[in-house]
């Protein structure tokens, strides 16, 4: 549902001036980055229905400026085949970050993610592989592995957005494998690729967003307490692609309550 986009003159000309800030200041020591380890629980924050994207999923809207960001770290992911232990190299041990933001409307619930990418890898050949970033969900609870799900019994669901693909993918998995594209995409996205001055500063922007209530039953439903999530990249420079990847061990816990301050 495309919407326009609607702000006051003061609180548009408010919203310009914290953007001019956010880029000035460094991530590294912004004060407003929280730091988010697995394990921890972060906290939806609520997009009041009056208030509006320019376009749904827009990456860069102004609004995201208005909104906490979560900051997480992530690893070479635990080979879980021999054939993807093989790949692993020197650059795709390296560690790095994720940006992420998560908010919600009455309807809909949006996953807004960022990360520093040296160069925009956009094409899947023989030699070359995409950039790419998931966020997967544990269907019921944090016993469920964060490597792809465990079985049939407890599985997951992923959205899986690649750099050329235009469109994010709605998954399933129990395991290594497993995994399987739903019959009901229900999830869409949009991303944009922002240069900067220098090569190592440049970013990916890429938002999913979903309606709020599940249509499936591999759908993750966000109407409990607590739903287990977990990033995973791919940065295709590094030849990481399938298994070889970059994630977040363990699970991070969403809280998707809203409390009575964030109604208002």
């Amino acid at each position: 549902m495309n919407v326009r986009y609607f702000f006051t003159g003061s609180l548009t000309l408010t919203l310009a001036l914290l953007s001019l800030g956010a880029w000035a200041e460094h991530d590294e020591i912004n004060p407003n980055i929280a730091e988010i380890k697995p394990g921890d629980t972060v906290k939806i924050s609520r997009i009041p229905d009056n208030i509006y994207l320019r376009t749904q999923n827009d990456p860069d809207d102004l609004i995201w400026d208005r909104l906490p960001t979560y900051r997480s770290q992530l690893y070479a992911a635990p080979p879980v085949h021999q054939s993807v232990n093989l790949r692993f190299d020197e650059g795709a041990t390296r560690t790095k970050h994720i940006y992420f933001q998560v908010a919600r409307t009455s309807e809909r619930l949006y996953m807004r993610m960022r990360w520093k990418d040296a160069t925009e890898d956009t094409a899947t050949t023989v030699d070359d592989f995409a950039d790419g970033i998931a966020v997967q969900y544990a269907l019921k609870g944090d016993d469920t592995s964060y490597m792809m799900g465990s079985g049939e019994e407890k599985p997951v669901n992923i959205w899986y957005w690649r750099a050329g693909l235009g469109q994010v993918e709605n998954l399933a998995a129990g395991g290594f494998g497993s995994t399987t594209t739903l019959e009901q995409q229900t999830v869409s996205g949009t991303s944009a690729y922002h240069k900067q001055r220098i090569a190592q500063d440049n970013e990916w922007h890429v938002v999913m967003s979903r309606a709020f209530k599940a249509s499936d039953k591999y759908d993750v439903n966000f109407d409990r307490k607590a739903v287990p999530m977990a990033f995973a990249v791919w940065q295709g420079q590094d030849k990481e692609r399938d298994g070889n990847k970059r994630v977040t061990h363990t699970w991070i816990m969403l809280d998707t309550s809203l409390d009575a301050h964030s109604k208002k």
